[in-house]
């Protein structure tokens, strides 16, 4: 399948479900930031991007809610798959990742080497998803084909000091996005 065939035939999932334990209540006030940057970086790949969560949180974006009530996304994994067969997911608080990647990911169906929240799942990795999700609820070698990206892009924003640090990067992605 070439990229065209991929990109409207795979849908895309924005996993945006999780606690913010580490965080607090800032990132929710920053979420829209997260939410516009991923969803405009991934609607110039796919056709259809989404939302998971366990509600939906901004009217302005196609949500997936959630039906598992457990904070882990091994659940949301298996009820994508389930649903649509082939899909390719992507952390909100992963905002550095670059579309060259994320097409490189999906070309090649592989996640990525470092961060198993960022690539391609589809039906044939079922089996693997449920014996992890019986066992320690990672998502960690369902997909056994992975591609190095570089840890810039992988950088996690889980603390508000991750935040602070890189929100002047994070508002000019933004801004160059709304210029062009």
């Amino acid at each position: 399948m070439n990229l065209k065939e991929l990109r409207d035939n795979i849908p895309c999932f924005i996993l945006a479900g999780g606690k913010s334990r580490r965080f607090g209540n800032e990132k929710e006030d920053k979420a829209y930031l997260f939410y516009d940057l991923q969803y405009n970086k991934c609607k110039k790949i796919f056709k259809n991007v989404y939302f998971v969560a366990k509600k939906k949180k901004f009217k302005n974006y196609p949500f997936f809610v959630e039906k598992s009530k457990i904070y882990a996304p091994i659940f949301a994994l298996e009820e994508l798959i389930k649903k649509y067969k082939k899909i390719f997911v992507l952390s909100i608080d992963i905002p550095f990742i670059n579309e060259k990647s994320l097409k490189k990911l999906l070309i090649n169906k592989a996640i990525a080497k470092n961060n198993p929240l960022i690539g391609y799942y589809d039906y044939t990795m079922i089996e693997k998803l449920k014996k992890n999700k019986n066992k320690n609820l990672k998502i960690s070698g369902i997909n056994k084909k992975t591609i190095k990206i570089t840890q810039k892009e992988l950088i996690n924003i889980n603390k508000k000091e991750d935040l602070q640090i890189n929100i002047p990067y994070i508002l000019r992605q933004r801004f160059k996005r709304n210029i062009h």
